[in-house]
């Protein structure tokens, strides 16, 4: 049975992996916008076109000729649509009144209206149907952007409202994505073969070093197999709904549903974490202290909590991310229950952000304390290390700010439209800022046999013996003119005599086990030694 399944799903995913991205277009939800690349651009099989199907039409009006108007244009084209009768108003399909006004021509009855005075940056067409089916309608694409599809049905040829269904077929030469996600594919492909390189690189450490291992480093390990395993599941994720129909005609199957639920909550642990542990590396676990002292598990405390935080809301987040996608595919544009989704949405960013801001500011307080310890304790080394991961944390943070700055604004402003240069760089920027700290945390804390002397120093000061500090005068370590031990010397060359009588005791008292064969030697005369020493008045010590 599984076998008959998985052959059933091979045979689905050739099957399909020529259809494109299609949506419907009805009298509620009139018009849909997408991005789409060109072939010069984004190479592939099939020339990039958009197509649409008449499916359904019913007239409010049976005594009346009914038509459908259909516009297909480049999003930045929409100011050669219309004309404007006045300075609030602007009619954008052709009728018999404004005809009459000689605002439009004969020709372009019940049709959207293109301005003839205003260059269009790329081909509008403009066209009604009549009959079900494609009716030869066909718009190729001739460069890449964000084109729409609009359709009307006037209402001045029947008492009420036309009811209409057209399925527009968006046809990217590359695949079933869209273009706003697909080089989402490259990306985490890309991502995904870096964390493995890196991955590699520091198993290879950990072989070399197996040995002189901290519990830090395996760790560090453990989570940079965790990253590769993620970027791995994301990139299969894209490549698979890339040859896959999954759209609002052919919504997504159960399992793939779930898989990419799992992938959101494996991202938001990662990251929930990464802020946890971050936390750790910074009050200085294994490398400073062998294990948390009180003071430390303050912040370790308070780095949990925080990280649970962002665990909740962000799988909050994900929850309601899902059901407002569910909810757009259905609802009218101007429903009210869409803004009241994207303010509970801002409300989960914006705690997901504090949690963020809330764990840095752990870490940058942790990171302090410790060097402040390093720097009393005279651990110069040590101390080097940590000011690295300090400006690692401080570029870290001003970035975060400034792409969170620069994201809110181009929400507000809505400038998403130009998809390719900024929907996917701050889709990416993030990924691509974590890939950066990380690997630079580990190329700090990587396997070496420096580190591992360094861990294995105390984290008191070196010279510190019962609180008072015996430091060497001068700075050296070994000095001639030790008095102290010069007269100690002199009372052992003084005793040398008792030493020659205890040893003579010794001898006579010694019986080893020798044969004939062999010789016992006498035990050395510490006197005679002593004289040998003191050769030219050089006494050493």
């Amino acid at each position: 049975m599984r076998l008959q399944r998985l052959l059933f799903l091979v045979l689905c995913t050739l099957a399909s992996s020529v259809l494109a991205e299609k949506v419907l277009v009805t009298n509620e939800s009139p018009q849909f916008c997408t991005g789409m690349y060109s072939k010069r651009d984004w190479d592939g099989d099939i020339e990039p076109h958009i197509e649409v199907n008449l499916q359904y039409f019913k007239s409010g009006d049976d005594n009346v000729h009914s038509s459908l108007s259909v516009v297909i244009f480049e999003y930045s084209d929409m100011d050669a649509l219309g004309v404007k009768v006045s300075d609030i108003f602007t009619h954008y399909v052709c009728s018999e009144e404004l005809v009459a006004k000689g605002l439009c021509d004969t020709s372009e009855l019940y049709q959207f209206i293109v301005n003839k005075n205003v260059t269009p940056k790329a081909e509008i067409l403009t066209s009604f149907l009549t009959s079900y089916g494609d009716n030869g309608l066909r718009y190729n694409i001739p460069k890449t952007g964000y084109y729409c599809v609009a359709c009307s049905s006037p209402l001045d040829l029947g008492k009420s409202q036309n009811e209409f269904i057209v399925q527009v077929n968006f046809q990217n030469s590359y695949g079933n994505l869209p273009a706003a996600e697909i080089p989402k594919l490259k990306f985490y492909g890309l991502l995904a073969v870096l964390y493995a390189v890196s991955l590699s690189v520091y198993l290879f450490q950990l072989f070399i070093h197996r040995s002189e291992l901290l519990k830090l480093q395996k760790c560090l390990a453990g989570v940079l197999v965790y990253l590769t395993l993620e970027s791995t599941f994301k990139w299969f994720l894209f490549s698979f709904l890339n040859h896959n129909q999954m759209s609002q005609l052919h919504p997504s199957a159960d399992d793939i549903v779930f898989y990419e639920i799992w992938i959101s909550l494996l991202s938001v642990f990662r990251t929930s974490f990464a802020l946890s542990f971050l936390v750790l590396i910074s009050v200085g676990y294994d490398a400073v202290y062998p294990k948390l002292i009180p003071k430390c598990r303050g912040f370790m405390v308070a780095s949990v909590l925080t990280s649970c935080c962002y665990l909740m809301y962000g799988c909050f987040f994900i929850v309601i991310s899902y059901f407002n996608t569910i909810f757009q595919i259905h609802a009218p544009p101007d429903s009210n229950n869409n803004s009241v989704a994207e303010v509970k949405l801002w409300v989960n960013g914006i705690v997901c952000a504090w949690s963020v801001m809330s764990c840095h500011y752990l870490a940058f307080s942790g990171l302090s304390e410790t060097k402040k310890v390093l720097a009393n304790s005279k651990q110069h080394t040590k101390l080097k290390l940590y000011q690295r991961l300090f400006w690692i944390l401080v570029v870290n943070m001003l970035l975060l700010i400034t792409t969170a700055i620069i994201l809110m604004f181009l929400k507000i402003s809505n400038s998403f439209t130009e998809f390719r240069s900024l929907r996917s760089l701050f889709d990416f920027c993030t990924s691509y800022l974590f890939l950066i700290v990380f690997t630079s945390v580990v190329f700090l804390f990587r396997p070496s046999h420096e580190l591992y002397l360094l861990s294995l120093r105390d984290d008191i000061p070196e010279y510190e013996v019962s609180g008072e500090l015996h430091a060497v005068s001068g700075g050296n370590d070994f000095e001639f003119d030790d008095l102290d031990k010069l007269e100690s010397a002199k009372l052992i060359g003084s005793s040398c005599s008792q030493c020659g009588d205890i040893a003579s005791k010794l001898d006579s008292s010694w019986e080893p086990h020798t044969s004939e064969h062999e010789r016992s030697l006498p035990p050395p005369n510490y006197c005679e030694h002593e004289d040998k020493e003191s050769v030219n008045g050089h006494r050493f010590s």
